[in-house]
């Protein structure tokens, strides 16, 4: 199992870090449900009601747990779901699919249809059988709306307890420790605690549809046997600390057997071809675990798998990845070059190569290498960052800017760098107000407060387009809101 660790902000495919405290995912449905109780005291949600509830629950979630923001891998995840979704009758929610950077074996359903599966899980599968499996499953909670019926459980819990829960869970998010999540425990077992995990007859329910639509959209109905044997085996919250009523996908060994004897009456079902080159997966598993796992502890574990699968294409892609991350870049091409041997012109190897060469200080390779990549939609963004890069460097500023504005317009979060190469490029050019206009933006994403209001403040007198100064204007606002609560808090 791997675990998640602070990549440099200027080169990774990365969001913004924050600690994830693992206890906290133990409460995820204690936190839907304080947050359902606090906007209604209804019985049962309305359709309308989980709507707004779930826009409420995605900005929790964003404070509380750190989502990967990776093309490449969210790319592959949303495919699978969205091939999954498309089996279900029509839906009342548009339905979302997250990846959590947490090493955890997790994944669940929120309100209004949003599905995140943690990193850790995904590393620890197989094939995207068994991704389409968990994805499946969580699909089956979200479209028999089970987290609606937890509403109605709540009617026996008292107010007061679930307000404890959430205190417990920001104290955690804000201090950690066995101390929060002592508030937590202590709080939950005066209270009707029953009402926080899934019935077994939910998660029946849940697997039963589940299945159903995995194997309509052309994925092995096995993959969720075998997805749940995994994560039996390793414990869904890694503890046995955790009180079984806290889980939220109980009896895995009785689903074992109801998914076995479901298989089995199946068994003669044609299963159709899903369309998905399974190499994706594993090169997908494996750039999770090379950009977001442990350094050393994932080097070693994929130098020892290199050990026994010498020819693994996608185990030489994810070694890359980490070694570039403990800026052995030599190393690193040497790995990428030997995938490309086993795998000639493999897009994924080949935008790899590219951004190590831009990174070593070698642009004209970079752009040898990366040329004919932009046809690869998965790459588009990551193509123009590192053409730009790469024309940045050789003093190509027209056309590394047009490629920086590509991913600026995108809305891609993946490259803050962006931000900096074209306030370079707007200072370069003269214009000054708009490199500080950039340059605040930058700061603004890598949670720089104190630089981004200071180069954002400092733009305003010399900026043009109205666009820009409403939306430097805007974020004025909100990081002086956020330094006098600071200071009040201090």
């Amino acid at each position: 199992m791997l675990s998640g660790v602070e990549i440099p902000k200027d080169i990774k495919y990365r969001i913004d870090m924050k600690p994830l405290k693992s206890k906290l995912l133990s409460t995820i449905v204690a936190i839907v449900l304080v947050v359902f109780l606090s906007f209604s005291q209804a019985l049962a949600l309305s359709v309308k009601e989980e709507k707004e509830m779930a826009e409420k629950f995605m900005t929790m979630i964003r404070k509380q747990m750190t989502l990967i923001d990776d093309p490449l891998a969210l790319s592959l995840v949303r495919e699978i779901g969205k091939r999954v979704v498309a089996q279900l009758p029509p839906q009342p929610f548009e339905y979302t699919f997250h990846i959590v950077d947490s090493d955890q074996f997790n994944a669940f359903a929120s309100p209004g249809a949003n599905i995140f599966v943690n990193r850790g899980l995904i590393t620890s599968l197989d094939n995207s059988d068994e991704l389409a499996g968990i994805l499946g499953h969580e699909s089956g909670h979200a479209a028999c709306r089970h987290i609606s019926q937890m509403i109605d459980k709540s009617k026996l819990v008292n107010i007061g307890t679930l307000a404890g829960v959430l205190a417990g869970v920001l104290v955690g998010a804000k201090g950690g420790g066995d101390s929060a999540q002592a508030v937590v425990m202590g709080t939950l077992a005066t209270g009707q605690t029953a009402m926080l995990a899934y019935s077994r007859e939910n998660e029946e329910e849940a697997d039963q549809k589940g299945l159903a639509y995995i194997k309509k959209a052309g994925f092995s109905p096995d993959g969720l046997l075998t997805g749940l044997e995994k994560i039996r085996a390793n414990d869904w919250y890694g503890t046995e600390s955790i009180p079984g009523y806290l889980k939220t996908h109980p009896g895995s060994k009785e689903r074992i057997i109801y998914i076995q004897s479901w298989l089995q009456d199946h068994i003669k079902e044609p299963v159709i071809d899903n369309g998905i080159d399974p190499s994706r997966f594993e090169m997908v598993k494996y750039r999770l675990a090379g950009l977001y796992g442990y350094e050393d502890a994932t080097e070693t574990m994929l130098m020892k798998m290199l050990k026994q699968q010498p020819d693994n294409a996608a185990v030489h892609y994810g070694l890359a990845l980490v070694l570039v991350r403990k800026s052995r870049l030599d190393q690193a091409l040497s790995h990428l070059k030997q995938g490309l041997a086993l795998k000639v012109f493999d897009p994924w190897l080949l935008m790899e190569l590219g951004r190590v060469y831009v990174l070593k200080g070698e642009p004209e390779k970079a752009l040898e290498v990366l040329q004919g990549l932009d046809s690869v939609a998965d790459l588009k963004l990551p193509f123009l960052f590192y053409r730009g890069s790469a024309r940045h460097d050789l003093g190509l500023l027209d056309k590394a800017k047009e490629d920086f504005t590509g991913v600026v317009e995108a809305d891609c979060t993946t490259f803050p760098r962006v931000y900096y190469n074209l306030a370079s490029i707007a200072g370069k050019e003269g214009k000054q107000g708009l490199s500080h206009y950039y340059l605040g933006l930058y700061y603004h994403k890598i949670n720089d407060g104190k630089n981004a209001l200071f180069h954002l403040e400092k733009s305003l007198p010399d900026l043009i387009d109205s666009d820009r100064i409403e939306k430097a204007g805007k974020i004025i606002s909100e990081l002086k809101k956020q330094k006098k609560i600071v200071l009040f808090k201090s």
